[in-house]
């Protein structure tokens, strides 16, 4: 792995906290998947239904009000499917090493060295605690804002991740 040019050395490792990236790609994978066919049959649906309620009176209720929402579901559904897919390609291997003085994130191609004095702030957002929030990683989700701008997201899919911002938020406090 490629470690940034002037890292600095952050001490001992505390522990490694590994992200289940499988998981984030299964999920894009079933949006997509489902997505796509679901938004060309939606869009039939609503040409179908258009046609025929041009050929009848009208009966007060707009007739392509479901046929629309059928087609906002499904772009939405490609859309996140997408959106979750190019997160999965671009952290792969992705991997937080907790130490003494900072924290390592890593992933194919990329590592950054985050000493404790780099941290701006630590927000960690309340995710949902349903089964499949947790499965999706949505349970957890906090974002680790760096003093030059960047920051780095942990969410659900990092092993104990609680455990980790726990830690992250400790060694901050100011």
């Amino acid at each position: 792995m490629s470690e940034e040019p002037g890292s600095v050395e952050l001490g001992a490792v505390r522990g490694t906290y590994p992200t289940n990236n499988r998981r984030r790609g299964w999920f894009a994978m079933v949006l997509l998947s489902i997505g796509v066919p679901g938004t060309v049959f939606a869009v039939v649906f609503w040409l179908f239904v258009d046609y025929v309620s041009g050929m009848n009176p009208s009966t007060g209720v707009d007739p392509l009000l479901l046929p629309s929402v059928v087609v906002g579901l499904g772009v939405g559904m490609v859309l996140m499917g997408a959106w979750i897919g190019i997160w999965f390609l671009t952290c792969r291997g992705e991997v937080f090493e907790l130490h003494d003085n900072g924290l390592r994130y890593s992933r194919i191609g990329r590592s950054q060295s985050i000493p404790w004095a780099d941290v701006d702030r630590v927000v960690v957002r309340d995710g949902k605690n349903t089964a499949l929030a947790r499965w999706a990683g949505g349970d957890i989700n906090c974002t680790v804002h760096l003093a030059g701008g960047g920051k780095l997201t942990i969410t659900g899919l990092t092993e104990n991740a609680g455990q980790l911002i726990g830690h992250v938020k400790a060694m901050t406090a100011r």
